[in-house]
């Protein structure tokens, strides 16, 4: 079986598994580093992604296993996170920065990242 890849739909800013939509309730309220935060280490459940190809149409997802960004949250993640849309990256260590987008599906949290440099 082939599992059918994520991606942002740009038309109409839903999450969509291959034909399936997925969610079309992303996170309006301001986003916190505590939030992201609770939800990468709490309870709930979550699938998280990395930006991958651009069109006008939309963003290819890639899926980031949940343990592996746990890993790697201090360093690549956590100091190097913006929710400014209007950001710098001469603001950022090594010039490099995340942002990060959240939807609500039926069962889970889908949580976005997006690397910017």
């Amino acid at each position: 079986m082939t599992l059918l890849s994520f991606h942002i739909d740009n038309t109409n800013e839903q999450l969509y598994q291959g034909n399936l939509l997925v969610s079309e309730d992303e996170m309006v309220e301001p986003l916190t580093l505590e939030l992201i935060e609770r939800l990468v280490f709490g309870s709930e459940f979550i699938k998280c992604f990395i930006t991958q190809h651009h069109s006008l149409r939309r963003i290819q997802l890639e899926k980031q296993p949940l343990d592996q960004l746990q890993k790697m949250w201090e360093k690549t993640f956590k100091h190097h996170l913006t929710f400014d849309h209007a950001f710098s990256l001469d603001d950022f260590p090594h010039g490099y920065c995340w942002t990060t987008r959240v939807w609500q599906g039926h069962d889970c949290w889908y949580l976005v990242f997006t690397e910017h440099h």
